[in-house]
């Protein structure tokens, strides 16, 4: 019996090592089949956020997280129920605060023909080459497409999907509908989301079916004027500006500075877009009861304060279509965090959901 087993596991990994499979490389055509970036063409690697030229006018900071994939994603249709994912990073695949599979992870969803998403868990592997396995996809597919998000906290050097060679497989061409276009701190870079898909900007897309652009830049969201230049060559329905998590040191930033800055980065976009929407946002965390850290929370609370007096200067100077998200709205709770400052990803939905109940009536 024990020698019959033993054949028998042989012969079925025999079996299973003889699928073939045909690989398709997103990046391998200009335009490539990367979603979720305002720009097509003009990049120094295929899967940067910002073009080229943007080097020169960025600090060297935020060029450098700009090369990290968040926000990214990759539309394709398949009859397969096994998809295959396999890639290369370039920096460490985790971090002592955020899973392998947030900083260097992809994430597999599907929208069914009613509209629904819903999510496919892979089997994964991290290694000089990082492997997702998705298999025992409902068959037949429902499906109308799938959607592969990249990683939040790392830069993908290449990238290959995967599917037997009988089953089809076509990449769905980047959407040229109006994005919304969002610009802000390590939070909306995604810290601290378990998996991409959890990251509340791809959260909010999937919710509002509609295309997002994250310009969310780790400790480098600071309302500046070359990144409001760079937004602004973006056509966009509505534009989020969500810095001041970065803006709380009142050493750097007094709040005439951030007055200067707010009003700067309205009355810029506002001069190219007359008309489109600016959401401005306080700080996420700054809200009693998010933890017991007094000074932190002091901080966190007085930025947001800033923020919403400006907001209110703004509104009785007669600026239009500019609107308010307050902490309170947001809604984050003892639970919401991993540190008190960076949600976790019961924030992250919390996060997803007040933007959802603010934008949706804007967008309509």
């Amino acid at each position: 019996m024990k020698h019959f087993l033993i054949l028998f596991l042989l012969i079925r990994v025999a079996f299973a090592q003889t699928t073939a499979y045909q690989w398709f490389d997103p990046a391998s055509t200009t335009p490539a089949f990367i979603d979720g970036r305002g720009w097509t063409e003009g990049f120094e690697a295929p899967y940067d956020r910002l073009p080229a030229k943007a080097k020169q006018t960025v600090r060297p900071e935020v060029w450098r997280l700009s090369k990290q994939t968040s926000g990214q994603y990759i539309n394709f249709t398949t009859n397969s129920n096994t998809i295959l994912v396999r890639y290369k990073v370039k920096n460490a695949q985790a971090m002592p605060q955020m899973p392998a599979t947030g900083v260097s992870g992809v994430d597999l969803y599907a929208k069914d023909t009613k509209g629904k998403w819903n999510w496919t868990r892979g089997v994964l592997k991290f290694g000089d080459t990082v492997e997702y396995r998705f298999e025992n996809i409902l068959h037949p597919l429902p499906f109308e497409h799938f959607r592969l998000y990249l990683p939040l906290y790392n830069e993908v050097a290449w990238m290959q999907i995967g599917v037997p060679e009988e089953k089809t497989f076509n990449f769905i061409p980047v959407n040229n509908e109006k994005p919304i276009v969002s610009y802000g701190t390590s939070i909306m870079h995604g810290a601290y989301a378990s998996r991409p898909g959890l990251a509340w900007t791809n959260i909010l897309g999937r919710k509002l079916n509609s295309n997002m652009v994250n310009l969310g830049f780790s400790g480098n969201g600071q309302l500046e004027t070359a990144l409001i230049d760079l937004i602004n060559e973006v056509d966009a329905k509505l534009y989020i500006l969500d810095c001041m998590p970065n803006l709380h040191d009142k050493t750097r930033f007094s709040a005439e500075e951030i007055e200067r800055r707010m009003r700067m980065s309205v009355s810029e976009l506002q001069k190219k877009h007359p008309g489109v929407p600016i959401v401005l946002a306080e700080h996420c965390s700054g809200i009693e009861g998010v933890n017991m850290d007094a000074p932190m929370v002091k901080k966190y609370i007085e930025v947001s304060r800033v923020a919403a007096d400006v907001f209110r200067k703004m509104k009785k100077d007669g600026i239009k279509n500019i609107y308010h998200l307050s902490a309170k709205e947001i809604g984050f709770d003892l639970e919401s965090t991993l540190d008190g400052t960076h949600p976790n990803d019961i924030g992250m939905m919390k996060y997803a959901e007040a933007y959802y109940k603010l934008i949706l009536p804007l967008l309509k």
